[in-house]
């Protein structure tokens, strides 16, 4: 799922590109090497963020069904 989220990314851009290369538009930064390489940090940060969520949501869970969940958890000796 990753790959095809950077993959509509990416390719968005290098449509982009080409439609701007046919205007005259020209940014030297943005070329197809650039937006390669942004797919390859987009691939990287999607898991990355992904893992922040859940180490947020296991170990600073501040609503109340969470706060009564670990306290279950915690009486059971599972936690």
């Amino acid at each position: 799922m990753n790959k095809d989220i950077a993959k509509q990314i990416t390719g968005f851009l290098t449509a982009l590109v080409l439609f701007l290369g046919t205007i005259n538009v020209k940014f030297e930064w943005f070329t197809l090497d650039s937006i390669n390489a942004l797919e390859v940090v987009i691939v990287a940060a999607i898991p990355l963020a992904y893992t922040f969520y859940v180490i947020y949501k296991n170990h600073f869970g501040f609503t109340k069904k969470a706060k009564e969940q670990n306290k279950v958890l915690k009486q059971k000796d599972l936690k």
